[in-house]
């Protein structure tokens, strides 16, 4: 049963929602009819055989992975070279929509993103007052999360608000013994993103910790989350008639290959004293470090099952050296350790620090924002 405090404060993160996302287009609008935009290859390149949007209120939307999610909702997954760079649940969601919109597969995508932007708020509240001592707390956690300098990119035509919100989902089920549901969520998110295959691992935690009062029945959230994650490669294979590894070729071809944990950190710092792109490194560096030490801490004073969601996340980040920057993409992935903003939450209730977080947060989406509008490499 939803108490009247939630009912509140569900209208409150409504309105936190449309206030936010309001002012970030309006923000982009005005940046882009100011500014030049400077798109850095040719049209063929970077729009994948996607026309170029001409709705000035759109069009600053249409940037980076934004247009090679169009071409594979478009035209499947042989649309360009490294089309296999996502799972298929976020494109194919953008088709389905887009008759609604006339076709238009970037207005579908925007809305998809927009509407996940919203489950992400209200479902991380939800989460958030089952662990934490407050219900302050909570809604601190959402407002951080809602203005998190890269948060504008939950409600771009990225796959990540629907990524996350799998991931919020299939935790608050797993809080609440519903295993099944978990897993469903598990799987969804392993469609969604890449990364989505490491929720199998504390979802296999949190089975293994029920064991005494769920018995078997825990088990259903790891596996399905597994069956889901496995979805994606498969059709690569009978699908495609591809080998998966084409998955990591697409990757990797996209600027970036594995190496030694913790090996971009230092090639970013070595790269910042050298003043090559030094500011770009800088930023991905700051974001890096921050959450190194909010995972740490997510480990100590959270549920344990937090803790191994987000070392699992952090070691594949720190496992990627990019290209042209080391940490390339950093400040967009760490949106993904939705913990880290139940955590914040917990040091916000000191006022200094809540306004140490917030008004950098602020300028900090502002910023960010403008530079992908003029495309400016933000992630």
């Amino acid at each position: 049963m939803v108490d009247s405090t939630s009912r509140k404060r569900i209208s409150q993160i409504l309105l936190l929602f449309l206030g936010a996302t309001a002012i970030v287009y309006c923000w982009m609008y005005v940046v882009r009819r100011t500014l030049p935009a400077a798109p850095p290859g040719t049209v063929a390149d970077l729009y994948k055989g996607v026309p170029p949007e001409t709705n000035p209120w759109l069009e600053p939307w249409q940037r980076w992975d934004t247009p090679h999610y169009q071409a594979i909702a478009e035209r499947g997954y042989g649309a360009f070279d490294t089309a296999l760079f996502t799972p298929p649940l976020y494109p194919l969601l953008m088709r389905l929509f887009a008759p609604a919109f006339r076709g238009n597969t970037l207005a579908s995508g925007l809305i998809i993103s927009g509407l996940g932007f919203l489950g992400c708020l209200v479902a991380l509240y939800s989460l958030a007052r089952l662990e934490l001592p407050e219900e302050k707390d909570a809604f601190r956690a959402v407002t951080y999360l809602a203005f998190f300098p890269t948060a504008f990119f939950l409600a771009a035509a990225y796959s990540e608000s629907i990524f996350l919100l799998m991931v919020i989902l299939g935790f608050y089920c797993v809080r609440r013994n519903q295993w099944a549901a978990a897993g469903l969520f598990g799987a969804l998110a392993g469609l969604t993103r890449t990364p989505g295959a490491l929720m199998t691992i504390p979802l296999a935690w949190a089975a293994w910790e029920a064991r005494g009062t769920a018995g078997h029945r825990a088990w259903l959230a790891p596996v399905l989350a597994g069956l889901g994650s496995m979805v994606f490669p498969l059709y690569v294979r009978f699908g495609l008639g591809l080998p998966p590894t084409a998955i990591l070729d697409a990757l990797n071809a996209r600027g970036g290959h594995l190496a030694f944990i913790g090996w971009n950190l230092i090639v970013a710092s070595s790269r910042i004293l050298q003043g090559w792109l030094w500011q770009e490194n800088l930023i991905e560096l700051f974001f890096s470090l921050l959450f190194i030490v909010l995972t740490v801490d997510i480990w100590k004073r959270l549920p344990r099952i937090y803790g191994i969601y987000s070392v699992c996340l952090m070691v594949l980040f720190l496992s990627r050296l990019g290209a042209p920057q080391p940490l390339s993409s950093m400040a967009r992935y760490v949106l993904e350790i939705v913990p880290a903003f139940m955590l914040l939450a917990l040091w916000g209730r000191e006022a200094r620090l809540n306004r140490i977080i917030l008004y950098p947060s602020w300028m900090g989406l502002l910023f960010f924002s403008a530079q992908f509008a003029i495309w400016g490499w933000v992630g």
